[in-house]
């Protein structure tokens, strides 16, 4: 079972059409930015909230049952205070900023907090070419992640059809990155299959 957590449509962008091509690419499963409501059809699409995170979590998350919740770090002096977001939310989204800087102390948060953790193919692929900064910081993680310290989970914050990422694209991407097949194929799957079903339990 594939899974896209993170879908971010653009304004003018046709989310049935999106919706339709995950389907044709093999996804059974999508977390869309914006959407107010769960859907069941051939495609389950679940809402998804994302809070920019400084070091606090938001107030109140009242009314968001059914939400997938994530916090987006964008400056590495926030990856120190993950730790009070324990509880409060479904997954951490690691800006390419933050991965472009990562360093052993900031893993060592990711892995003392113990949620999963989000990148984006957008972040390390975009306007055709790699983003060699946010590979660097990918490839230091990684280690991390086939231990099993850090809990990885690749989504494509696709903004409409073209950006959309077949999953089987994702695991060869990990593979080359040197991941295990396992761990790779962990990344697209069963770990945000698993976050999905947390969903409905609330954070």
């Amino acid at each position: 079972m594939y899974v896209d957590l993170n879908v971010r449509p653009y304004g003018n962008a046709d989310l049935s059409r999106m919706l339709s091509i995950a389907c044709r690419l093999g996804y059974k499963a999508v977390a869309v930015e914006g959407l107010n409501r769960r859907v069941e059809d051939r495609l389950t699409v679940v809402p998804r909230i994302t809070y920019g995170y400084g070091g606090r979590p938001a107030l109140s998350h009242g009314g968001l049952e059914g939400f997938l919740i994530a916090y987006e770090l964008s400056e590495l002096a926030a990856v120190k205070a993950l730790n009070s977001l324990r509880g409060r939310c479904h997954l951490v989204k690691i800006s390419a900023n933050v991965l472009g800087g990562m360093r052993k102390k900031h893993i060592k948060s990711l892995r003392n907090c113990g949620m999963p953790v989000e990148i984006s193919v957008k972040d390390i692929i975009s306007g055709n070419g790699v983003n060699y900064n946010t590979l660097r910081g990918l490839n230091k993680l990684l280690p991390y992640v086939e231990r099993g310290d850090v809990e990885l989970v690749v989504s494509s914050s696709a903004g409409d059809e073209f950006e959309l990422v077949h999953p089987l694209e994702v695991v060869a991407m990990l593979r080359e990155l040197r991941l295990s097949e396992l761990t790779s194929i962990k990344a697209v799957s069963s770990l945000p299959a698993r976050i999905l079903r947390m969903v409905g339990s609330g954070v």
